[in-house]
């Protein structure tokens, strides 16, 4: 049985790019990510700690997109992972990260998962 975690559409302000009104402006991003957790999970003791708190995986988004710069969403995207998967839970990791306004014609996207 696959037990996953998905944190869909969490929107936020974020300092990334390389061209200067990038760099001056923090602009929105939409972060999808998908977490497979380890089929172990004792979730029948309705107990937090016994499973992966998906709060804290929200927050460790927020608080590596706050902690500074980015020229590039892919390097964003590789402090995301390095960080979700410590976690003793996790298994497996799928990450998409939306520029949506970057253009006025499209969005455009970077996603990278440790998926076998």
């Amino acid at each position: 049985m696959l037990k996953k975690i998905l944190i869909e559409n969490l929107t936020c302000s974020a300092s990334v790019g390389v061209y200067e009104n990038e760099k001056l402006n923090k602009q929105k991003i939409i972060i999808n990510l998908e977490i497979l957790v380890i089929n172990k999970m004792k979730t029948h003791t309705d107990n937090l700690n016994d499973v992966a708190d998906y709060g804290k995986f929200r927050r460790i988004i927020l608080d590596v997109i706050n902690s500074k710069h980015f020229n590039l969403i892919e390097t964003l995207a590789d402090n995301l992972i390095k960080k979700i998967e410590t976690f003793d839970k996790v298994e497996n990791i799928k990450l998409k990260i939306t520029k949506p306004d970057i253009f006025n014609d499209c969005s455009v996207s970077y996603e990278i998962s440790n998926y076998p």
